[in-house]
C-alpha cells in the first residue's frame, strides 16, 4: 500500500477567487434558465453564493463531484 492524499489546503488570492466568481455569476443554463452557480454552490444557491461558499462547495468531498477535501483558503 502506498501513500495518498486525501486531503489538502488551497491558498488563493481573495482578489482571484472573487474574480473567478465573478466570470460565473450571471452563467446561465441553457435548458432551465436558472444560473448555473446555483447547482454549484450547494445549499446556498445563487442568492446567497460567494466566492467562499462556492469553493467551499467545490472542494467538499460530500457534495458527490470533489474526489478529495479541499480547505480554500483566501487571502
Amino acid at each position: 500500500a502506498g501513500d495518498a492524499v486525501l486531503e489538502y489546503r488551497l491558498f488563493y488570492r481573495r482578489c482571484y477567487a472573487e474574480a473567478a466568481f465573478a466570470s460565473c455569476r450571471d452563467v446561465r443554463l441553457p435548458a432551465t434558465g436558472g444560473y448555473a452557480i446555483a447547482t454549484m454552490c450547494g445549499r446556498y444557491g445563487a442568492e446567497l453564493c460567494t466566492a467562499q461558499r462556492w469553493l467551499d462547495f467545490q472542494g467538499d468531498k460530500n457534495n458527490g463531484l470533489a474526489p478529495l477535501q479541499i480547505e480554500f483558503l483566501l487571502l
